[in-house]
């Protein structure tokens, strides 16, 4: 069931919170375009787990609030943690999720337990990363920018009825701006570093992936203190057999250990 948390006076965080109510607590981090109201997304998961799946500032009816820092979301999940009462909890992350799950991480550092990537964005202000990202990459950009730029590679050509599904409608929500902050963020500083990490991470990314090299992700694991790295030989960015996969053999596995 969608639910809104107020973080401060003025701003919102929406999230989707189902599955087993009284299984054990992942917060899910989505990537580029998605929908918090796609449930249908974490088949099995859903009867193993309690899914707490947030929309970030911006998407759907999140409050687009500019942040800082990716520390500065993860402190704002702190505050949702706390409401909810839970003491312990995993985090999952999607593509361009994977480093808000760090942030959360950092500001939960002693409540959370695992970490699971799946074809994960990579630190991306570290310069020896920048160098083998096959795509331009600016740490100066505006807000307006950021959803210019974000709404033009996304969704400039898609066609009505399909910016009218949720995944679409909901990351296009303020005008792009949960696209294009995610733009923003992931090239500043973060507020942190990788090897602040402490939680456990579960990474799986393909050596055939076409938008995030797996040497990218080969670096970025090594950056952190305890991370498990799956590279498998087949698969595309994001691949749907490949995700299944993981969520079976790698997280619902975890949880039922």
């Amino acid at each position: 069931m969608v639910q809104k948390f107020h973080y401060d006076n003025k701003n919102v965080l929406a999230y989707n919170d189902f599955g087993k109510m009284d299984g054990f607590p992942i917060l899910i981090e989505h990537g580029t375009t998605a929908s918090i109201n796609d449930i249908g997304d974490f088949g099995k998961l859903c009867q193993f787990a309690r899914i707490i799946y947030i929309a970030r500032p911006g998407y759907g009816e999140s409050s687009p609030c500019i942040l800082q820092n990716l520390l500065e979301y993860g402190e704002i999940v702190a505050k949702l943690v706390d409401e909810l009462g839970i003491n312990e909890f995993d985090a999952f992350g999607g593509s361009a999720g994977a480093i808000y799950c760090y942030a959360i991480a950092k500001a939960c550092y002693n409540k959370i337990r695992n970490i699971y990537v799946y074809s994960g964005t990579p630190i991306f202000f570290y310069e020896e990363v920048k160098r083998i990202f096959p795509f331009p990459i600016s740490n100066e950009m505006t807000v307006e920018n950021s959803q210019k730029i974000a709404f033009d590679a996304f969704y400039a050509n898609l066609s009505e009825k399909e910016k009218e599904q949720n995944n679409v409608k909901d990351s296009m929500a303020n005008s792009c701006f949960g696209e294009g902050q995610n733009l923003r963020l992931w090239c500043k500083d973060w507020g942190f570093t990788l090897p602040e990490i402490k939680a456990k991470v579960y990474m799986q990314h393909s050596k055939k992936d076409e938008c995030i090299p797996y040497s990218m992700a080969e670096r970025t694991a090594k950056l952190l203190r305890n991370c498990e790295l799956e590279l498998l030989e087949e698969g595309n960015h994001f691949s749907k057999d490949g995700y299944e996969s993981f969520l079976e053999n790698t997280v619902i596995k975890n949880l039922l250990q």
